[in-house]
């Protein structure tokens, strides 16, 4: 990407992790000054009529390339990678239907375990309220969209979420799932695609797959002081322990990695995602998520993660988001084909007519 490209930090957003994609933009956007690029603008999305300043931007050839940082619903589902294909302005991170799927963790668990992944089992919340389906023991419900651990609760036994769903009117049962909740260790892995694999310094908790240059980043283990990992721990300073690189066996360490790596090649995602697991005291890890557009905070997990294998932030944010876009490729997932967002380029008068002849022909 040229120094004087059009590049717009887009962050903030419609969902609950409106918070924390500000931040993330911020942090990003500052990084790319700091590497030299000239004609950036730090765009917080934040209502309907602002998706028409993108649309202007990308009309008045003011925008090349759209830097994404919006988490959660609208702007990490595929409806933002959505609007900004159809304008064919080119993005950062995992194109439009991998960003659908993976937001879906009932869908991405579906997905994960044809292909011999572990994955807890999954009720909706709808069914153990219903009594369709039971589910024994302590249990967590979560968003089947979501992240940041947005709207995560705990529950003893099924009467506890009856009551819950009766006490808060809001409650929409039919958004929400429930797993199993399990005591064990929580931790995450983030995969980036490194071409440039000479920025890595240390290596010792890394795992690199050469045929695509995927590498799986050293282990983070996170050590809550609430009970499990949620958003109040998750994002305020001091209230979570990060062990890094995770304590534990070498053997399992690289179980993890490969599951990781797995899980963002079957997924088809792009440029950097984040896997969560969880591990059981008898030492058997399970995915929990993945999150195609980590948060980029300065207590978020990947660029930590970078950080202990020798990477810079600022080396994260041009030599892995910025240097993967969407691209040209066809994926099939699942028996669907799943077109990529086009490489963007800027085109003459007649290439437009042409182009536009192919769009509209009948």
């Amino acid at each position: 990407m040229k120094k004087n490209a059009f590049i717009y930090v887009i962050c903030g957003g419609f969902s609950g992790e409106r918070e924390v994609s500000l931040r993330s933009g911020k942090n990003v956007y500052e990084s790319l000054k700091r590497s030299g690029y000239e004609n950036l603008r730090l765009f917080d999305l934040a209502n309907i009529a602002d998706l028409k300043v993108l649309i202007d931007a990308k009309l008045n050839h003011q925008l090349d390339l759209a830097v994404l940082m919006t988490h959660g619903d609208y702007g990490e589902d595929g409806c933002l990678q959505g609007l900004l294909e159809l304008i064919r302005v080119p993005y950062t991170g995992s194109n439009l239907e991998t960003s659908a799927i993976c937001m879906n963790k009932i869908r991405t668990k579906e997905i994960l375990s044809k292909y011999n992944l572990p994955v807890l089992p999954t009720y909706l919340a709808s069914e153990l309220i219903s009594g369709s389906k039971t589910i024994s023991g302590d249990f967590i419900i979560k968003p089947i969209n979501g992240g940041s651990s947005v709207g995560v609760v705990k529950f003893t036994c099924q009467a506890d979420l009856i009551n819950y769903q009766k006490s808060n009117s809001g409650f929409e049962p039919d958004k929400f799932f429930a797993e199993p909740f399990i005591r064990g260790t929580e931790l995450t892995t983030s995969i980036i695609h490194l071409e440039d694999l000479s920025l890595i310094q240390d290596s010792s908790h890394i795992k690199i797959k050469h045929s695509n240059n995927l590498v799986s980043l050293p282990l983070l283990e996170l050590r809550p002081k609430n009970e499990f990992y949620d958003y109040e721990a998750k994002y305020t300073e001091g209230l979570t322990e990060f062990v890094l690189p995770a304590q534990i066996s070498k053997e399992l360490e690289n179980r993890i990695h490969d599951y990781a790596i797995s899980a963002f090649e079957i997924m088809s995602c792009k440029s950097a995602a984040r896997v969560d697991f969880i591990i059981t005291s008898e030492g058997c890890p399970y995915i929990f998520e993945i999150n195609t557009l980590p948060g980029m905070t300065n207590t978020s997990d990947l660029p930590a993660q970078a950080k202990s294998a020798g990477i810079s932030y600022d080396q994260l944010v041009e030599r892995v988001l910025l240097a993967q876009q969407a691209s040209t490729t066809l994926t099939c997932l699942e028996g669907l084909v799943i077109p990529r967002a086009k490489s963007m380029r800027r085109l003459s008068d007649t290439q437009k007519t042409q182009e536009k002849s192919k769009i509209f022909r009948v």
